[in-house]
């Protein structure tokens, strides 16, 4: 059965400091939390060696759209010591994400083990773009079987990794609640604003042809 799987890291996190860096692990690992429960623990997430997230997801349909959330996620978490450095590659990439697709052969939530094509396919990709180093110019990418289909998914990704790359906090904090279903009367709730300012986030970052292309993928056949 198709599976999904994402492998991640934070771009330039030795350039955090201590403070910022663990402040951010313990987002991230709230946000895995919030996903094995929300799945009823059929999708599960890790943070290793610090800096590196690895997903598994039972819906590859859902894969876009969670690593839209993570994206936007780092993004928006408010880091102090980057404020200093605002060409840094952190500041503009905040994670390099990599979307998998394929079979799984082992991903046992338990035993902490992930084996199987998506988790190949993804840690690969992500391989790929972080030897790219300082030049880094992208940090969203996308591998499967399929190659023609994996080079159309990489051009979308593409497109949408130059929404993020200018993006603020601000905007990235909206686009996050709206990826995960609110709509704008209850994001101006929540952060305190009017209705105007979460409009106008929102269309800064591009919202409607993200969600354009979450809905295209969720439509995709993975089969």
């Amino acid at each position: 059965m198709t599976r999904a799987t994402i492998s991640a890291d934070i771009v330039s996190s030795t350039s955090l400091s201590v403070f910022d860096l663990t402040h951010l692990q313990s987002v991230i690992r709230q946000f895995l939390d919030e996903l094995s429960v929300k799945s009823q623990d059929e999708d599960w997430g890790r943070l290793f060696k610090g800096d590196s997230v690895e997903i598994f997801l039972s819906n590859p349909h859902e894969a876009l759209r969670t690593a839209l959330l993570l994206k936007a996620l780092v993004k928006k978490t408010f880091v102090e010591s980057n404020m200093e450095a605002k060409q840094s590659l952190f500041k503009k990439f905040g994670i390099r994400i990599a979307i998998g697709i394929g079979e799984m052969r082992v991903a046992d939530k338990n035993r902490d083990v992930l084996d199987g094509e998506a988790i190949y396919y993804s840690g690969r990709a992500l391989e790929k773009g972080t030897k790219e180093g300082l030049s880094v110019k992208r940090s969203m990418y996308f591998a499967c079987k399929n190659s023609l289909f994996s080079e159309q998914m990489e051009v979308m990704l593409g497109l949408l990794d130059m929404l993020f790359k200018e993006a603020t906090s601000k905007q990235c904090e909206v686009l996050y609640y709206k990826l995960l279903g609110m709509n704008e009367v209850e994001i101006a709730e929540k952060l305190g604003v009017v209705q105007s300012v979460v409009n106008q986030h929102s269309n800064a970052i591009g919202w409607n042809a993200i969600e354009s292309a979450v809905n295209y993928f969720e439509k995709l056949d993975f089969e």
